[in-house]
């Protein structure tokens, strides 16, 4: 987090970056992404807490945005030709503008590549997709979809990764959209030992998380008590030597647990899947998995039917697509993926009149039968790397990647490669690299990794709005009471109200870096921090 004198001694220059923006031309206004652009290349806080941070991935993909849809060279094709253009002094001035946006944004990450002693991509001729929407009508049917919960009674509690519906979706519950660390409307918090970002599950009055120590050579399972906070149990997994080339922002304890309400399923990496009852009693340890993959596992595991059902994908080894039974842990099925770059958690849907686990990897979403693991259907567009997971809407599923990669639209198949039949839209760039969207009231919202708040018409994937905050997003949002809660590393979390601009109710911060993805239950919000367990709340 930036130290507050620094933020105050800011104050002046993001003050006159404001009024830059909102100035300038109005007859012929920037576009909102082109506007960010120009806020960047004068913004220290973009500097600091976004470009300094990035690794050299990361800026392969940063400088693209570049290539907006409202530039110096779409302007003069709009407007008639260059000499045209150059022969009105209002659109010479327009024009100049969108250049130096061009000329001064570039040499920004110039000096990000500097940092690593390479040459930028675009001083040896690259050049980036033009940002935008691309729209393709489908006669595919648009079958009715839903999410299907882990267990019957799920959707009173917060069982898995994002919540009951795997979408961060609290419904119409009320949560608080004011604290503070020094107490303001907190009802308990907990220090934690050890590290970790995997997000609380909660069932009843049972809130489970997973941590480890800072080489991964010890990892654990916790219970805490909902109302108290208090610590209930802890459970060491058995030792197993560290899976390598794990990158210290992911960790050995990013896996989210998974609840029916009986027994709680964790995967810790090399220390395999392993089941506790509520008591923390060790039933079933499945301890046959090869680790090895860049920066390490992500990947949560989801329950169907009497199924614990891991899909871990790894470029390094083979990938894990595994199907346990939940109660004695022993293998039902196992199947095929190609190794990859993908910390995705599965998505189970119900899709017309069959149940479907959808996977968005390696520049691939796949369909697959849950109760065999045989692929269904598959649609290219994805980047190399994904972490969001499929987001499931009325009749149409989403998918988001990055780094700063597209989102895509698309009607579910039947079977084999549905892309150029089921594809309804393609927005080019945005995409978050580690959150998944939101999608409530027709807007699919996104808090990216580069702190860029946006929201997409769900139908058309045409931009809505698109605005930064001085912030960083690894943890996804959730939607309660038409309200969303976007939960930076910098440890503010950003209340936004739904609707077709940002609109930030309140900024509460807990003063401690937050990556885990927060949880709601009867009324009450619960956030990990790096440092606490935190219950949010009457």
């Amino acid at each position: 987090m930036l130290p507050r004198c620094f933020v105050i001694a800011l104050i002046p220059m993001l003050l006159a970056t404001a009024e830059i923006s909102a100035g300038g031309n109005e007859k012929y206004p920037l576009d909102a992404q082109l506007k960010v652009l120009e806020a960047d290349v004068k913004n220290p806080v973009y500097r600091k807490l976004v470009l300094e941070k990035m690794l050299i991935t990361d800026i392969a993909a940063e400088w693209q945005r570049v290539a907006t849809v409202d530039n110096a060279d779409s302007f003069i094709e709009k407007h008639g030709g260059k000499e045209k253009v150059l022969g009105d002094a209002e659109l010479k001035k327009a024009y100049e503008r969108r250049l130096n946006i061009r000329t001064d944004y570039l040499e920004l990450m110039r000096d990000g590549y500097r940092k690593y002693k390479q040459i930028p991509p675009f001083d040896k001729g690259a050049k980036a997709e033009p940002a935008g929407t691309s729209i393709r009508k489908t006669n595919a049917a648009a079958l009715e979809l839903s999410v299907i919960l882990p267990s019957p009674g799920a959707d009173k509690h917060w069982p898995r990764f994002r919540g009951p519906d795997g979408q961060g979706g609290a419904g119409d519950m009320t949560l608080p959209t004011t604290w503070d660390k020094d107490g303001r409307n907190i009802a308990w918090r907990t220090k934690l030992t050890g590290l970790g970002n995997s997000s609380p599950v909660i069932w009843g009055d049972h809130i489970f998380l997973t941590s480890s120590n800072v080489k991964g050579t010890e990892r654990f399972i916790h219970a805490y008590h909902r109302v108290t906070g208090k610590p209930l149990w802890t459970r060491q997994a058995p030792p197993r030597d560290p899976e390598p080339g794990v990158r210290d922002k992911n960790g050995y304890a990013s896996a989210t647990p998974v609840t029916d309400g009986e027994r709680v399923i964790v995967f810790l990496g090399s220390c395999g899947i392993l089941c506790y009852d509520f008591d923390g009693k060790l039933l079933w340890h499945y301890d046959s998995l090869k680790i090895k993959t860049t920066h390490g596992t992500g990947s949560s595991p989801v329950l169907y039917k009497n199924l614990v059902i891991l899909a871990q994908d790894q470029n390094q080894t083979d990938s894990i697509f595994v199907a346990l039974d939940k109660t004695t842990g022993k293998l039902v099925w196992t199947a095929k993926r190609g190794k990859a770059m993908t910390w995705t958690t599965p998505t189970l849907a119900r899709i017309g009149e069959r149940d479907e686990l959808l996977i968005a990897g390696a520049e691939t979403v796949r369909s697959y039968d849950p109760n065999t693991g045989t692929e269904l259907w598959s649609l290219r567009g994805p980047t190399i790397e994904v972490v969001p997971m499929v987001v499931v809407g009325k009749d149409m599923l989403y998918s988001s990647s990055g780094r700063n990669g597209p989102t895509l639209g698309f009607r579910p198949g039947e079977k084999g490669d549905v892309t150029q039949t089921h594809l309804v839209w393609r927005a080019v760039r945005g995409g978050p690299h580690v959150p998944t969207p939101a999608l409530h009231k027709g807007r699919l919202y996104t808090g990216n990794d580069t702190g860029i708040i946006s929201a997409l018409d769900a139908q058309t994937g045409k931009l809505v709005y698109l605005e930064r905050v001085d912030d960083r997003f690894a943890a996804s949002p959730i939607v309660a009471g038409g309200l969303l809660y976007f939960a930076g590393e910098t440890g503010m979390t950003y209340v936004v109200r739904a609707g077709d601009t940002l609109d930030i109710v309140a900024r509460n911060n807990l003063g401690s870096p937050i990556l885990a993805s927060p949880a709601a239950v009867q009324g009450q919000f619960f956030i990990r921090t790096e440092a606490e367990l935190v219950c949010i709340g009457k």
